[in-house]
Formats: C-alpha cells, structure tokens, sequence
C-alpha cells in the first residue's frame, strides 16, 4: 500500500484529501503546518507528499528544500504542491526545488487521482531501476568496483583498493600506488561491496583492505599501519574481531 502524507493548514481541504485517498486505497499522514509535515516525512518515509504552498511555521518551499538537503543520498518521494494561484515564477521556484506537479485549488478529485497514480508509477519506476542498478554493481566482475567520478566511472581491482575513507557525504579511495579518489557519495554506497571482497571496516568512518595490513600497533583501540605507509585508527569494539582476522590472515 502506498503512504501518502498530505500537509495542508486548512481543516476542510486536509480532511477532503484525507478521505479520498483513504477510500482510494491509500495509507494517509496528515500535518497542519510545514514544520509537522517534515518530521512526519522524516518518519513515515511516503511515497509521496501532497503540500500546500502558504502555511504557518514553514512554507511548503522551505520544508521541501530541508527534506532535500535530509534525504540527499535517498530516492524523493514524488511531491505535489498545491495553490490557489499561479504565478510564472513561484511554479519555477518549486520546480527547482524538485516538485513533481502543482495542483490547483479547487481541484478536480479525478484529476488529482490520475496525477497521484502517474507519479506513483514513476517512482516506482525510479526505485526499480535503481534496485537493478545497484544489483549489477553488487555483481561487480572481474573482481573490480565501479566508482564514479569527475571523468566518468572507474573500473578499480578490489585488489588495488588499500582503504576507503568516509568524509561526511564524501568518501575518498586510497590505492596502490599512491593515487586517491576522492568521490561525491557516502561510504555506504559501497560498502556491500568491500566487505563482501576481503574489506574489514575497522572504525565506523574506515573500511580497509586486510591485504594490505604490515603491523597492528595496540592501544585503547589501535591502530593498522598499511604497506602505503598510511594508517587506519581502530575502533575499540572492532579489536578483537579484527585481531582474530588477522591471526588467521
């Protein structure tokens, strides 16, 4: 069943949706102001947000662009601004923002419906292909992983990988050789990957190549010293299970 999270000041129209979407089938979250309404997306994670432009605490501008800089790394859901009046430079303003559509008010309930089932079907269209994306790069071959940057994508040999560093929404790779990527996607992305080829993560912002591990110099948690020269800190509930690899190593 598809979440929908409806935010919307007046009671009247909030109650209307509410209703027709339920009866349509769908689960529906509802907030008064752009303050509840964000939290509420935050939480309940929808498929897709209908908002009113002008409301109390924060305009629906305001808490579509703080839901982009919180859901960054995530697939949007679709969102569906609704106003009572048009202005050229108020649909392009939300558009930049990433809205789907603007719904006028009054509005039609069959037209909203048919809106609402094609950006459904879009997002979900979006989510597939970016589950068969991910699928074929956790199927790397050749024993390599696909890194996107500045240029284009690198195919880099797992066994070239000495470590992967997280840097906020960044991360950066350190090869053999020297060379460092530094690209414009979390660890996370790939994480999956290392662990699943011979990678340890040793510290929640570190995953290294065990390969590459010359000496383990103790302390509270210590720390990994490469054959680069670089070292890589040790989380203190990483020890043991790392210090066991590495006796089997």
């Amino acid at each position: 069943m598809n979440r929908i999270v409806v935010v919307e000041d007046e009671v009247n129209i909030r109650e209307t949706l509410q209703e027709i979407l339920e009866i349509s089938g769908y689960e529906v979250f509802t907030a008064e102001n752009g303050k509840l309404g964000y939290h509420l997306i935050l939480e309940k994670k929808p498929d897709l947000v209908l908002c009113d432009v002008n409301m109390p605490e924060l305009d629906g501008f305001a808490m579509l662009e703080a839901i982009n800089q919180k859901m960054q790394d995530e697939v949007m859901p679709a969102f569906l601004f609704l106003t009572a009046k048009v202005e050229t430079t108020e649909i392009r303003h939300g558009m930049n923002l990433g809205a789907d559509d603007y719904i006028l008010k009054p509005f039609d309930t069959v037209e909203i419906l048919k809106i609402i089932r094609l950006r459904l079907n879009k997002r979900k269209n979006i989510l597939n292909a970016r589950q068969e994306n991910q699928s074929t790069i956790s199927k790397q071959s050749f024993n390599k992983l696909t890194i996107p940057t500045e240029e284009g994508l690198e195919l880099i040999p797992y066994k070239e990988i000495i470590q992967c560093k997280a840097e906020r929404a960044y991360c950066t790779f350190y090869l053999n050789g020297g060379k460092k990527l530094l690209v414009s996607k979390p660890m996370k992305e790939f994480e999956e990957n290392l662990l699943q080829n011979g990678f340890f993560r040793v510290h929640k912002s570190t995953i290294v190549n065990i390969e590459f591990a010359i000496k383990y110099v103790r302390g509270k948690g210590g720390y990994l010293v490469l054959s680069d020269g670089s070292n890589a800190v040790v989380s203190t509930r990483k020890k043991d299970e790392l210090l066991k690899l590495l006796q089997h190593k």
